[in-house]
């Protein structure tokens, strides 16, 4: 069984919106995904916190609302009519309306 993790630290919804593509690239209907829990004493879980790269300084993006993580976790189900509308409406917020055609058709 395959795992992915949503809302990990340094993901931006546009990583989420191509791997959506590859899991269906792939034929792969995940049924479950864990999304990203901070973990004491972890790298991923001082980046969450800070949002900072502590080795780097780098700024980094994490998911820290409710409805961002939601919207990243959306994309492992594409293939489920209740969150089509909600994709669709993400990726045309990002931009991305040319993956529409690429996860639906």
């Amino acid at each position: 069984i395959p795992y992915f993790i949503s809302s990990h630290p340094g993901s931006m919804p546009q990583d989420m919106a191509d791997l959506a593509i590859r899991t269906k690239q792939l034929d792969f209907r995940l049924e479950q995904v864990q999304d990203f829990t901070p973990t004491p004493m972890t790298l991923a879980t001082e980046i969450y916190y800070s949002g900072y790269h502590p080795y780097t300084l780098e700024k980094v993006y994490a998911a820290r609302t409710p409805e961002q993580r939601e919207k990243q976790r959306q994309f492992f189900f594409w293939y489920k009519k209740e969150f089509r509308n909600a994709i669709i409406a993400e990726l045309k917020n990002l931009g991305r309306e040319d993956l529409v055609k690429q996860l639906f058709a």
